[in-house]
């Protein structure tokens, strides 16, 4: 098979170009196992037009023809870059067995035959060997068109060129033996067969770089998906956790290292009565949180019958993707007005302007913390009745208020009132009614001095001539 030189040299410097081009685009790519028998397969197929120019520039006199087990070569790696489902021990066992035996075959075949004077010229062996091997690579390529969708076009034009490669190998074949026949060889044909034969190779170049590419998007794709699937698995299993936990037989919380609830099970919403815990901290949900020890932390909760009920919450820190979480446990306890007291009033470190206490069902003054002796421990000291409306009458004239304060609380379960102080500045009183679990009632008391100054500093519901605003 005669190459044009200029074609040859058209050949070469298009597909060195292709090659620098390719290697530039997939510079930053990772080299794997697959680019390097694409490599292979395109070395291959330079190797024989190659050497057919520079042994045609120095006028060298040497049979050519064995350099086309380069092709044979070309055609086994390009099948083996194609057969993406084998392992890599048995890719490489292909393109090495077979790479190799198909080269000794064709270079034994073409020496030697001609010279056993069987009549078969070694053209028409090189022929018959190349089209045996690109029939062979265009059924597998054919095989494999179907088994990726994004490689699916470079391969199916794989087979495409591999069978009018077969194709034209025959009709050398042909030739071949035509010419011997009639001893009349048509220099021209044979050049313009060797033209084809390198527009072939280069085609098969540019399929061979498309092919490539199109096989790491397709490894790209199966990752994606496979990365997705195992997302979904996990998302999955993390719903069915989350609906095992949620359904668990305990009163629990998890919140985060700040305080933060982001999980409650069903039984401690219910005993919770139902809230909402997005974004919300312990004080959202207790009327009083105060700790009682390692880990341990007593709290007073607000039944949506006002009823008071004591708990207990153990915390218990659990470490989750080296991000600390809380999981805390709620126990309700048995009632007990000390405990009570204890979370309503002696752990209270009340400001000077500030006061809370406890009273009885009778309104009469049960507990009071530290500010209300300091604020109004004369007063107390001189009335000698212990019911909250006789200090609040002492303390200020403003009877009106007072009795509508005292009708609020006796019809609702929260009342708030502002009172103005007989020696001036005001005083702001917010009551809060519950029960025990025996339905015995108790009011919570939280009160604040406001003077004249404080008072307009503060924006209190107070007028500029000093009256109350209702």
């Amino acid at each position: 098979m005669k190459f044009d030189n200029a074609s040859a040299l058209f050949f070469l410097f298009a597909s060195g170009a292709l090659l620098a081009l390719e290697l530039l685009r997939q510079r930053a790519r990772p080299w794997e196992l697959g680019d390097r028998y694409a490599g292979l397969a395109a070395l291959a197929m330079l190797i024989h037009p190659l050497t057919w120019w520079i042994a045609d520039n120095l006028a060298l006199q040497i049979d050519l023809t064995p350099l086309l087990a380069f092709d044979l070569i070309a055609a086994c790696a390009i099948a083996t870059v194609i057969a993406g489902e084998l392992t890599v021990g048995r890719r490489l066992m292909t393109i090495t067995v077979l790479g190799t035996l198909a080269a000794l075959a064709l270079a034994i075949g073409a020496l030697q035959l001609p010279l056993q004077g069987v009549g078969l010229t070694a053209p028409l062996m090189v022929s018959v060997l190349l089209c045996t091997i690109f029939t062979g690579t265009a059924a597998e390529c054919s095989r494999n068109a179907r088994l990726h969708s994004i490689a699916q076009g470079p391969v199916s034009l794989l087979a495409l060129l591999f069978g009018l490669a077969a194709a034209l190998q025959l009709l050398v074949g042909l030739l071949s033996v035509t010419a011997q026949v009639n001893e009349v060889y048509g220099p021209r044909l044979l050049a313009a067969t060797g033209v084809a034969w390198l527009l072939i190779k280069l085609l098969l170049l540019i399929t061979l770089l498309k092919l490539s590419s199109a096989r790491h998007a397709e490894l790209a794709d199966r990752l994606s998906r496979q990365l997705v699937a195992k997302a979904n698995a996990a998302t999955n299993d993390l719903l069915v956790i989350t609906q095992a936990f949620y359904q668990l037989p305990g009163n629990a919380l998890v919140t985060d290292d700040g305080g933060r609830i982001l999980f409650a099970t069903a039984q401690a919403r219910r005993l919770l009565a139902y809230p909402e815990t997005k974004d919300c901290v312990l004080e959202d949900l207790f009327l009083a949180v105060q700790p009682s020890g390692h880990q341990l932390v007593r709290a007073l909760f607000e039944k949506p019958d006002h009823q008071a009920e004591l708990m207990q919450i153990r915390m218990t820190r659990v470490e989750c993707g080296g991000q600390g979480y809380h999981l805390l446990q709620l126990d309700t306890l048995a009632f007990d007005y000390g405990m009570l007291r204890g979370l309503l009033v002696d752990s209270r470190n009340d400001a000077a302007h500030e006061a809370t206490g406890l009273l009885d069902h009778h309104f009469a003054i049960a507990a009071m913390a530290d500010g209300w002796f300091r604020l109004l421990d004369p007063v107390d000291r001189y009335a000698a009745s212990g019911v909250f409306w006789d200090k609040l009458r002492i303390l200020s004239g403003s009877d009106s208020e007072i009795a509508h304060l005292e009708n609020s609380i006796a019809s609702a379960s929260e009342a708030q009132g502002w009172l103005r102080l007989r020696n001036g500045g005001g005083l702001s009183v917010s009551l809060r009614k519950l029960q025990t679990p025996e339905f015995k009632l108790f009011y919570r008391v939280q009160m604040t001095l406001v003077d004249d100054v404080l008072q307009a500093s503060a924006h209190a519901p107070c007028s500029d001539n000093g009256e109350p605003v209702r």
